[in-house]
């Protein structure tokens, strides 16, 4: 039994009619920090369609969230970061934001954002590379180049939703890649001693899926994926899926689907993709991108869920 449901956005656009910079908001990313549930999310506003990034927070995972917003404005939502130069790689603004901790070069513990992004508009496939923001006396700055970008001839020149777990010396990046029109996306895996250079790509490249995700938990690992088309019907199979290993890069057991993109549900039937996931004990409790149809029948409405299931 999988408990879900629309923490913000969708048509309804919940969670946000009370803020006057936020209409839309996707791709959540998820962790425990400082004792409270904390979430990092990228948001749009009216015309805009460079991606800002906001935070919230809640004391529990299954609702009572709420966008960070000013002191003296509780309608004006806080951004992370100043937005990119219009002339920088990254002008688009930061998609698909990924936060990871770990050790930098130096052995310090660092805290950083890493997103996707691309110089301007031109397609819906980039190209994308990926950077970061990392925190720095309790300022999110943002690294002006990118730390990694498409070299592979499977990548098809654009690498994009990031996902970053360090473990055990190792900072590790699985990512899409391989977007082209009437093709299959590809989910690769690379490693990086600092997360920053010497990225050195492992692995088998995943055909199917949109996006991978790992957690550590204390016995293992687990995966979460996302199989999500971008120009073609949805089927059951398509939704997020779940597997267990023993190691960051597999193998992998057989996995189980969390949930179905056309299961019934009105709020995610448009797609279901960028999880994120925590586990707690016996429970795994995964957020993502969702999507619904709306008045536009080009344009759905996005919004982020949560679906807890059994972690077994």
């Amino acid at each position: 039994m999988v408990t879900r449901q629309l923490l913000f956005g969708g048509t309804a656009r919940k969670g946000l009619s009370g803020l006057r910079n936020v209409d839309t908001v996707a791709d959540p990313s998820v962790t425990r920090r400082g004792g409270r549930w904390w979430m990092v999310l990228g948001g749009t506003y009216g015309q805009d369609r460079v991606i800002k990034l906001f935070t919230a927070e809640s004391t529990r995972a299954d609702g009572g969230w709420r966008i960070a917003t000013a002191q003296d404005d509780p309608r004006l939502a806080v951004e992370v970061a100043d937005v990119p130069p219009l002339d920088a790689w990254d002008a688009t603004g930061y998609h698909c934001p990924a936060y990871a901790r770990g050790l930098d070069a130096s052995g310090a513990v660092v805290e950083r954002i890493y997103y996707a992004s691309s110089s301007g508009w031109d397609s819906l496939y980039g190209p994308y590379q990926i950077g970061f923001l990392q925190l720095v006396d309790g300022i999110w700055v943002r690294r002006p180049e990118p730390v990694f970008t498409a070299g592979a001839a499977w990548e098809r020149g654009t690498v994009l939703e990031p996902n970053v777990l360090h473990h055990d010396g190792r900072w590790l990046l699985r990512y899409t890649a391989g977007l082209a029109t009437g093709e299959l996306p590809v989910t690769g895996l690379a490693e990086s001693p600092d997360g920053v250079s010497g990225w050195r790509r492992i692995g088998t490249p995943e055909a199917g899926q949109f996006d991978a995700h790992v957690i550590a938990g204390e016995q293992g690992f687990d995966l979460i994926t996302s199989r999500h088309l971008l120009d073609s019907k949805f089927t059951p199979g398509d939704g997020l899926w779940h597997s267990r290993g023993e190691n960051p890069d597999g193998p992998w057991k057989t996995a189980r689907q969390i949930v179905s993109t056309i299961d019934g549900a009105d709020w995610h039937q448009a797609g279901v993709w960028k999880p994120t996931a925590v586990r707690e004990n016996s429970r795994l409790i995964v957020f993502s991108t969702v999507a619904q149809p709306s008045e536009n029948p080009y344009v759905p409405a996005l919004g982020i869920g949560m679906f807890e299931a059994s972690a077994d």
